[in-house]
Order: C-alpha cells, then sequence, then structure tokens
C-alpha cells in the first residue's frame, strides 16, 4: 500500500497498523475487503428499513454495517453507526434526522476515499 494510500485512509480515522493486524499483515486482502465494502449492501439496506419503518431489518443491517466498518477501521462511521443501531436494537425507529444525517456524511467519505485508492 503506497503512503498516499495511507494517508487516505487516515483521514477516515483508520488505525492502519492496528487493522493490518486483523488481516495477518496483508494489505492485498486488506485492500480488497475495502473494496467489497463499496458493493456492499448493509448501508443501503438499513436506509430502506428504516424508511419503511421495519425495525428488524434496520436493526440487522445498522449491526452489520457497524461490524464490518470496525473491522475495516472506520472509526467515525463505526461510532456513529453504532448509536443508532442501539436505537434499531431496543426495537424503536426513534433515531433523530441529524444522527441519520451523520451515518450518511460518514459512510459518503469512507465510500469516497476507497473509490480513490
Amino acid at each position: 500500500m503506497t503512503e498516499d494510500q495511507k494517508t487516505a485512509l487516515n483521514r477516515l480515522s483508520v488505525d492502519f497498523d492496528e487493522v493490518l493486524e486483523r488481516f495477518a499483515d496483508n494489505e492485498e486482502l486488506y485492500l480488497k475487503c475495502l473494496h467489497k465494502f463499496v458493493s456492499g449492501n448493509s448501508f443501503d439496506d438499513m436506509v430502506r428499513a428504516f424508511e419503511e419503518s421495519n425495525v428488524t431489518d434496520a436493526f440487522e443491517a445498522a449491526h452489520s454495517l457497524k461490524g464490518v466498518s470496525g473491522n475495516l477501521g472506520f472509526m467515525r462511521l463505526y461510532s456513529d453507526v453504532k448509536e443508532i443501531t442501539e436505537v434499531f436494537r431496543a426495537g424503536s425507529l426513534d433515531v433523530p434526522v441529524e444522527d441519520m444525517s451523520e451515518v450518511k456524511e460518514a459512510y459518503s467519505e469512507v465510500i469516497d476515499v476507497i473509490n480513490s485508492l
């Protein structure tokens, strides 16, 4: 991985050394997983379920997005979606608009950075 790629990931608060440990120091595998993240459906599934007032599906999608975000080291996205996940886990859809906006913003930033790698 180039220094420019590492710098881009640092903008997302990725602790590259820590994350790479999870991937057995395999940078190629990590990059492959990053690109799989882009094609994943968890974010879209969460938004759709939220808009359809389906708390069960919203929770499942948010929980998945939280887990993948944490494993890939996207700590801002992880933190933002963690709060929403707990609301959904409690069986509520009472998520403040600004919280959902923060998740969307963090997700978009992650996608933009990954697409630039």
